[in-house]
């Protein structure tokens, strides 16, 4: 009797751990969850989706760790359709070198829509637009664009993806151009658990003037039936280049 109970008890528990798990990939199907810290990945809210989503990059530059910008991003993403979801960002900003520092303060408006061109698999590779329209604060600065192609090949728990991103101000040529290029691959230990490498450049034209920036660095990504938590760094490659190191982390949630 013992021995019968013994199974039964084992059998229970694993039905129970198999539910539970099942309920947790369900739940975290239904999130914009995010691996990476700069690449976007091939997902959007499903449709009538809630989500808060809170951003918080530090930008170091070389000159000195001290000298670092934080920025923070609060964000409601929302799925208009299975493909197509908005999201508002608002952003506020705080730091930089001693000569021009800026206390916490609110910088700009976002306003982000994504749309994926097919299912995942239906493609060789899955593929996603992107669209983003800055409003600075500062209303004597104009509005700024963003589009990405975001990439995504799947191959059972590990994935591929790239980004393609360019940024210009609207009316301004004088202001300058954005390129940017983002490779990243992940591996999902278990459907709660992601980790992920990724590389990427950007390189910004200001008339005659080019800054490029060139980082590497790893990320890792939780979640629960509640939320996901992502956090990770890139650093600078090389040592002519602005910037030293940036560090993100996304804490998000279904409302």
């Amino acid at each position: 009797m013992a021995t019968a109970r013994g199974r039964t008890l084992r059998m229970r528990i694993t039905i129970g751990l198999t539910v539970a798990l099942l309920c947790a990939a369900v739940e975290q199907a239904r999130a914009d969850r995010r691996t990476m810290i700069r690449a976007y990945e091939f997902q959007t809210q499903p449709k009538g989706n809630l989500e808060f989503e809170l951003w918080n990059t530090i930008e170091a530059p070389r000159s000195s760790f001290a000298d670092s910008v934080l920025v923070q991003r609060a964000e409601l993403e929302y799925g208009i359709t299975d493909r197509l979801d908005l999201a508002l960002y608002h952003v506020f900003e705080r730091g930089g070198p001693a000569a021009d520092f800026a206390e916490y303060h609110f910088s700009d408006w976002q306003l982000e829509t994504r749309y994926r061109l097919a299912e995942k698999g239906e493609w060789p590779v899955d593929v996603l637009l992107y669209l983003e329209v800055e409003r600075p604060v500062d209303f004597n600065r104009p509005f700024e664009l963003e589009e990405k192609i975001i990439l995504e090949k799947d191959f059972g728990r590990f994935a591929l993806v790239g980004n393609l991103a360019g940024a210009q101000h609207l009316g301004r040529a004088d202001l300058g151009r954005t390129w940017e290029v983002d490779f990243g691959a992940r591996y999902e230990l278990m459907p709660q658990l992601r980790v992920a490498a990724e590389f990427w450049t950007t390189h910004e034209f200001v008339g005659q003037d080019v800054s490029r920036n060139y980082y590497l660095g790893p990320s890792i990504s939780v979640a629960t039936q509640k939320l996901w938590f992502q956090i990770g760094a890139g650093f600078g490659l090389d040592a002519a280049q602005d910037q030293q190191m940036q560090i993100r982390s996304v804490l998000g949630f279904n409302l």
